[in-house]
């Protein structure tokens, strides 16, 4: 051991139950000798480099803003004006009513350009069907099943669905709820359409 070396009784008290294994580890530090010194180029540590942040003309972040401003502005506007999916006024209110006590409404509204019939049937107390099964709405004529105008499920208590009618509707002269598959009637409207 050199001079310069501290003792490892210096270190480490002399009961410590770790002494023989530091002993050996601090024999091993000392025959390896002093680290050597550091070049002068890692002395000090290398600059930070800056960032360089890349200045743009003010007429561009004016430029940019504006159409910013507009593209909202257009955007508003074309909200406020545009299509929202609202239905028109039904050209037709027909009532239904069952002898469970079910009742529903369909709103008919205007026949579009290719000849359909939208319509929404407001449903209300027809008993939940079991899973897989389904209520149909029907036209009838001559209180006969003739066409379907779509499939449904309801709800517990009520139900609103969208179904269509692509038919001529004075060739019929009622409306029917069926379980699908079946020909008892859930709800209906027997009057003329």
């Amino acid at each position: 051991m050199t001079d310069s070396a501290p003792h490892l009784d210096d270190l480490i008290e002399s009961d410590d139950p770790e002494r023989e294994r530091l002993q050996s580890v601090h024999d091993l530090l000392v025959a390896a000798g002093a680290p050597p010194e550091l070049p002068p180029s890692l002395q000090s540590p290398p600059e930070e480099p800056r960032a360089r942040v890349i200045p743009l003309p003010r007429r561009r972040y004016t430029a940019i803003a504006a159409v910013a401003i507009v593209a909202c502005a257009l955007f508003g506007l074309g909200y406020a004006i545009g299509g929202r999916d609202k239905p028109q006024s039904p050209v037709k209110t027909i009532a239904m009513s069952g002898p469970t006590g079910a009742t529903a409404s369909i709103l008919l509204q205007p026949i579009d350009e290719a000849g359909n019939w939208p319509m929404l049937l407001d449903v209300k107390g027809l008993p939940e069907l079991p899973k897989g099964e389904t209520y149909t709405l029907w036209l009838t004529r001559k209180g006969k099943l003739a066409d379907p105008c779509g499939t449904f499920l309801t709800g517990a208590s009520s139900s609103s669905i969208w179904l269509n009618a692509p038919y001529k509707l004075k060739e019929y002269d009622g409306w029917v709820v069926v379980r699908t598959g079946s020909a008892k009637p859930f709800l209906l409207r027997t009057d003329t359409v």
